[in-house]
């Protein structure tokens, strides 16, 4: 131990500490200042970020030795008091604030730049923030919010507007749409600062592995570190005996079922016989503390007889390895195609890609006398509810989940990771056991977007009508279902695209192997589909000398039209006014480029792409929102909203639509929200679905309010009046149900609603070095009503920011079953110096069953999005980039061949 005298905060510190202890260790734990978050630690992701004497520095590497007679600055030191720092009101002015988890490192490595450069460029922004990732919000507003910043602490006024240098939005009504639900405009439709924006930007909101209770012991997993193989012998002893150690939980300690899963339960949570990837979990390794813990779990001694694994899509087709299929059949495809006068087809293969949520997997579990309660990040406290009563072998009501505030979730958090050891662990312990993954324990065990290898086929007849569309899909699901097969069912309703097409033969197959598990991310399986027939269809257009603007336009869904599922679409259906607004505006983007290009090797692309995406479950599953209210007797209004808030402005918007509901403002409303115990049932935060359900159900209730308290008249209220409201959108039917579609009749429908959009790209691509560079993304977005014009964009700028790294770098390859990275700062997330500018389009395009007509926006942007920069690419270059990513290595490869191939045709 040694002596360590230094600053933090503006107050003397003199500490007895070990010298090589990292310096956010000793902030976490000695001093309790969760606001600085541990990310990766191993310095790659920014979120540990504080000042050093004055310079940015990642606490998760500096050892206490370096701290020796400095000054240490966390993000609890910035604000004086109450009064923010101008940089944290700045980044709530602007909306630049997501999830939160980035946000304290974001803002302490801003102070230090504008410290030394009060007039930065937009250069030197990028160069001093593009070591701290956000996987939120494409940056756009945080690069407004620096420069907003700057300008206040020279003493100057500008409007939140005036900065707005990287994006200009918009919000139109569609052609030929209903009127929109009269409002005040008060709080509805404003701007208004995320809910807990203020807490974010202070490093106070709790998530949870911030969270501590008295006589917490810690929880370190025993993992697999195979791919498959057969368990010959397990040896706990040496663990046992480490100091600390308290207890090595296994399979023989579960209460009830050893099989975890939100919807598929055969997940073992501590395997027996066999393991089936590289991160099934055998035992739990309980200590005094986490460091304690994992240094145990390491000497458990466990012998395998290894057993031949599938890896690879055709391995698996070739076993025969299924867990689950699709189809959809309608019509004639061999008239189809007699009618077609351009035939196109197109081979895919499509890596999978990591979440790479900012916050890694965290979880507590304890005991009560009779149940237990779970703290988790998870996007699905109901569903996990329902789980861990089987696990535990106790009454769904005796068990209370807290989804904690979710440093992003992306779909990754809705599947269930570790909160089966957890509550096991402290249901066994009867004490509070915490268990929170390191980064690459987080890579390896939480599920990724799935690998597909799709064929598909289009035809088109001379006027550019779709006459049919053949489509396979293969998806590599990993060693267990979880979600995979909804995700292949859901990519197959929508492998047509938001298009017109009379015949159709799509069939799937969701494929067993063992590498690591598919699961839910951003799209839900549209993606994949997406760049198939996006792709496909521009290159009909260019054999048919169509511009794929019109080729689009002529085949759009429209109200009387049938989606490939057979849904007859009814109302809201937006798609052509996006594809007529992104047209006009990517022309108008254009001219800005003209005469500009091509500079050396570096050539000009633009590419488009349309996309739909579901606004709920649906395919038969239920999909609902319950809001209690409880008017005070001060006055004010307690709601109770069900759902999960992960970045994507779910409880400022509920807020929103009760302040409008009640007209009141939200500075009388108490939100409580992510509990199981406080709240109605829900089902996940997932599908663009919180928006619809719990909005109409918060707009429901404040009627039921009303009513009450006018019923009181003049007499006053002396006791609190409480009114509460469940809403189930209307009836949903899956793919295959026959039946169901039999009698439903023109009321079948596979989901509640639908957002639509049309995206274009303006790249730039060095021929020499394959590098590609997005310019410009047009993005227009039939959204229904807009509650938050900032919340709407940066959903949207977050969203082209993921669909632009999946066109580009993003993959999370594996050989034999084994990931190739381990840490973050491999998975290649776009940096802040990648940034496009953005012309957004909102078309307000009102959806009867919303909330004031408003639907869902929280993921469709990256649907379009990668085959939109994947057409730039051809435009720009004239490759077909068909194995994804379209990396510069791939690019170059592509490139050569094309050149080869024309010197071929010229001999």
């Amino acid at each position: 131990m040694t002596k360590i005298s230094f600053i933090l905060n503006d107050k003397p510190r003199v500490t007895d500490v070990d010298p090589k202890m990292s310096l956010l260790k000793y902030l976490r734990g000695k001093d309790y200042l969760k606001g600085t978050k541990n990310g990766c630690g191993t310095g790659h992701c920014g979120a540990c970020t504080i000042l050093l004497n004055g310079k940015p520095v990642r606490s998760c590497i500096t050892p206490m030795e370096r701290v020796q007679d400095g000054t240490v600055l966390t993000i609890e030191g910035l604000a004086n008091g109450d009064q923010l720092h101008p940089i944290q009101k700045a980044f709530l002015d602007v909306g630049a604030i997501q999830c939160g988890f980035c946000t304290p490192g974001m803002i302490l490595a801003t102070k230090a730049l504008l410290d030394q450069n009060p007039h930065p460029t937009i250069d030197d922004i990028c160069q001093a923030l593009k070591h701290n990732y956000c996987r939120c919000t494409g940056y756009v507003k945080i690069i407004e919010a620096v420069l907003l910043a700057a300008a206040r602490m020279r003493n100057e006024e500008p409007s939140v507007e005036e900065v707005r240098c990287f994006e200009s939005s918009v919000i139109v009504k569609g052609q030929n749409v209903p009127e929109l639900p009269p409002i005040s405009g008060k709080v509805l439709g404003q701007s208004i600062w995320d809910t807990d924006g203020v807490k974010k930007a202070t490093g106070s909101l709790r998530f949870c592995d911030d969270i501590e209770f008295p006589d917490m012991v810690y929880g370190a997993f025993v993992w697999s570190g195979i791919t498959r193989g057969k368990i010959i012998h397990f040896d706990d002893s040496e663990a046992l005996a480490m100091p600390g150690v308290l207890r090595v939980i296994k399979a023989e300690d579960v209460p009830g079922d050893n099989h975890y899963g939100t919807f598929n339960q055969e997940q073992e949570i501590f395997c027996i016989e066999e393991v089936h990837f590289i991160s099934d979990m055998l035992a739990l390794v309980v200590a005094e503390t986490m460091e304690q813990a994992r240094a145990a779990a390491q000497k458990v001694k466990v012998e395998y007889e290894p057993l031949p694994g599938l890896y690879t899509i055709k391995e698996a087709l070739d076993a025969e390895a299924v867990i689950g299929t699709s189809s959809r059949q309608v019509g004639d495809l061999e008239q189809a195609k007699k009618k077609s006068t351009v035939v196109v087809n197109g081979e895919y293969k499509i890596e999978r890609v990591e979440h790479g949520c900012m916050e890694p997997e965290s979880a507590i579990g304890y005991a009560l006398a009779d149940g237990a309660v779970i703290y988790t990040t998870t996007q699905s406290p109901f569903e996990i509810r329902r789980m861990l009563a089987s696990i535990l072998n106790l009454p769904e009501e005796k068990i209370r989940v807290i989804a904690t505030p979710l440093g992003g979730g992306f779909g990754s958090k809705c599947d269930a990771h570790i909160e089966s050891a957890a509550a096991v662990a402290g249901y066994v312990m009867k004490r509070p056991v915490k268990i929170t993954l390191t980064r690459q324990e987080s890579m390896y065990l939480s599920t990724k977007r799935h690998a597909f290898e799709t064929d598909f086929t289009i035809g088109v007849d001379a006027e550019g009508k779709l006459q049919f569309l053949d489509a396979k899909l293969y998806s590599d699901a990993g060693p267990y279902n979880n979600l995979s097969v909804a995700v292949l069912q859901q990519a197959s309703i929508f492998a047509g695209g938001p298009y017109v097409i009379p015949n159709v033969n799509v069939q799937g197959k969701a494929l067993r192997t063992n590498n690591v598990l598919g699961g839910a991310f951003r799209g839900f399986g549209i993606n994949q589909s997406a760049i198939s027939i996006e792709t496909l269809l521009d290159e009909a257009a260019e054999k048919l000398g169509m511009d794929p603007f019109e080729i689009r336009k002529i085949n759009a869904l429209k109200i009387g039209t049938r989606t490939v599922g057979g849904e007859l679409l009814k109302q809201s259906v937006g798609i052509s006014d996006t594809i007529e607004l992104c047209k006009r505006h990517t022309q108008k983007a254009m001219e800005a480029y003209k005469g500009l290009y091509p500079q050396g090797s570096k050539v000009l692309g633009v590419g488009v792409a349309s996309g739909f995406k579901n606004v709920g479950v649906g395919r038969g599953n239920r999909d609902d929102g319950g809001c209690i209210l409880t008017r005070e007797t001060d006055g004010r209004v307690t709601m109770h909203a069900s759902g999960v808030d992960m970045g994507q402005g779910f409880r400022t918007a509920m807020m929103q639509i009760l302040a409008e509901a009640l007209d009141i403002s939200t500075d009388q409303i108490n939100l409580v929200s992510s509990d199981t115990a406080k709240t109605l049932f829900h089902g996940q935060a997932v599908s663009e679905r919180q928006t619809l359900n719990t909005g109409r159900a918060v707009v429901e209730a404040a009627k039921l309010l009303k009513k009450r308290i006018e019923e009181h008249g003049d007499t006053p209220i002396d006791a609190p009046i409480t009114v509460e409201y469940a809403f189930s959108a209307p009836q949903t039917y899956g793919l295959e149900d026959a039946e169901g579609r039999k009698e439903a009749g023109d009321d079948y429908r596979n989901y509640p609603s639908y957002a639509y959009t049309t995206q274009a790209a303006i790249i730039e691509l060095d021929t020499d070095t394959g590098e590609v560079k997005v310019l410009k993304v047009i993005a227009a977005h039939d959204t229904g009503r807009v509650i938050n014009p900032h919340i709407v964009e940066g959903q949207i700028e977050g969203s082209c920011s993921m669909g632009i790294g999946y066109a580009l770098r993003e993959q999370f390859p594996s050989v034999d079953g084994i990931p190739n990275k381990k840490y973050y700062g491999q998975l290649e997330l776009p940096t802040i110096d990648e940034t496009p500018q953005y012309d957004i389009i909102l078309v307000e395009d009102p959806e009867p069953i919303g909330p004031f007509g408003a639907k869902g926006i929280s993921e469709v942007a990256t649907v379009p999005m990668t085959p939109a920069v994947l057409n730039a690419i051809y435009n720009a270059a004239g490759i077909r980039i068909r194995n994804l990513p379209a990396t510069p290595e791939n690019i170059l490869e592509h490139i050569k061949l094309k050149k080869q191939t024309s010197e071929h045709h010229n001999d």
